[in-house]
């Protein structure tokens, strides 16, 4: 124990001395969160207070266009510009660009008409979209599904007026026709057990997330002591006192172990508090504190155990440095941090499962997010377990190796 105390110590007294490396692990996390919580709270948020810009061309002038324009004017989801009729198809195509548009919308002069047909008319569409084409698929799908729903509702108007005398006749109210599909669909999150539901938001997205990065980011201060000590023969002195590679690697891991869970403890309370305070929304930690101990444990492990690995690997701190940060960035980019899962293809996710930053993310969340305990984040926490066990036992053997080759004859 006497040992271990002192190895502590210089452990301590180093880490001391490398203050801009720790403070990284720091600064890093926090300025993550707080530009990716804050720059995506709206894509998160279901009231979004950025609309899609939306350029509109009335050529029809008739009552069912002016329905159109109404219903698109209340979506919340637009901003609608009036753009004039008598401009042409490459007028209207190049103002898509001049006003930093996503969409033109052409109501053409035959959209009365086509409204109050029964059969579709062949040839030209009585309204067509211009779109930008920097727009993602995603948005595309979206205005044309609330275009489609809109126009819906505008031939239903149109076709109850007709109706309403046989209407009157049969007791039926025109209204039941006009009410908009969202009154009858039910958006229900899944969460764990009874306990009350927390929507999801940036916030909880990218804390988690950066904060398993900066987590795995240990590296670059480990490796400099590391690498540092061996060249100044401080490894050696250390190996001529009998002291074992266990109680090195030990000495090596808790100072850092401990590094990791303020870290942890930090990020939380950043965003629970200072994102709030800058505009965004705040974290909410769930109803598990062991369950969310046990998993920033898991991880921290995981992270000091594959920074050991790199360190007694690289023979320099540039090697160090490249390999770790090449390494923890491939993780994160695979592993949901930089992009969220959900929005990966189903390729993707598979392999996703492979990066040990996803299962610590999916730890995180099933506490943050879906309300889990212990329970809940024990597969998680041994695979984790798992592959920090791997990567010491690897450390252990070419430690053996470097002290063994290193021995004088």
């Amino acid at each position: 124990m006497n040992r271990i105390f002192h190895l502590l110590k210089k452990e301590f007294l180093v880490i001391s001395r490398d203050v801009h490396a720790v403070a990284v692990l720091f600064v890093m996390p926090m300025a993550f969160i707080l530009i990716m919580s804050l720059a995506m709270q709206d894509l998160f948020s279901t009231q979004s207070p950025v609309k899609i810009p939306l350029l509109v061309s009335d050529r029809d002038g008739g009552k069912p266009a002016a329905a159109l324009l109404k219903a698109l004017r209340g979506n919340a989801s637009f901003e609608v510009k009036d753009i004039p009729a008598t401009w042409t198809d490459a007028e209207a195509a190049a103002a898509l660009n001049d006003a930093d548009a996503k969409f033109v919308v052409l109501i053409e002069d035959h959209f009365s008409a086509a409204v109050r047909d029964r059969k579709p008319r062949a040839g030209k569409k009585p309204l067509v979209v211009l779109v930008n084409p920097v727009v993602g698929t995603q948005m595309q799908l979206i205005v044309q599904s609330v275009l489609a729903n809109a126009l819906g509702k505008v031939r239903i108007e149109a076709m109850t007026k007709e109706m309403s005398p046989l209407l009157a006749l049969a007791r039926i109210d025109p209204r039941t026709f006009r009410q908009p599909s969202e009154a009858h669909i039910e958006m229900r999150f899944v969460t764990r057990g009874e306990q009350r539901f927390r929507a999801p938001n940036a916030v909880q997205q990218s804390v988690p997330a950066w904060l398993v990065f900066s987590m795995f980011f240990i590296v670059i201060p480990i490796s400099n002591t590391f690498i540092s000590e061996r060249s100044q023969g401080t490894l050696q002195r250390l190996r001529s006192i009998r002291l074992s590679r266990g109680i090195l690697l030990l000495g090596k891991m808790l100072p850092y172990f401990f590094i990791n869970l303020i870290q942890v403890a930090l990020m939380l309370l950043v965003g629970m508090y200072l994102v709030p305070a800058l505009g965004g929304s705040a974290l909410t930690l769930g109803d598990s504190p062991a369950g969310l101990a046990l998993i920033a444990a898991a991880v921290s492990f995981s992270s000091i155990a594959l920074a050991l690995l790199i360190a007694v690997v690289a023979r320099t701190t540039e090697q160090a440095t490249t390999l770790g940060g090449l390494l923890n960035i491939v993780f994160a980019a695979a592993g949901g941090v930089m992009i969220p899962k959900f929005v990966m293809p189903a390729v993707m996710q598979k392999v996703a499962e492979l990066s040990p930053m996803s299962w610590g993310l999916e730890g995180f969340l099933d506490i943050l997010l879906r309300n889990g305990g212990v329970r809940d984040v024990l597969p998680e926490c041994l695979a984790l377990a798992a592959f920090g066990a791997v990567m010491l036992l690897l450390t252990a053997v070419i430690l053996k190796k470097q002290f063994e080759g290193s021995v004088s004859p």
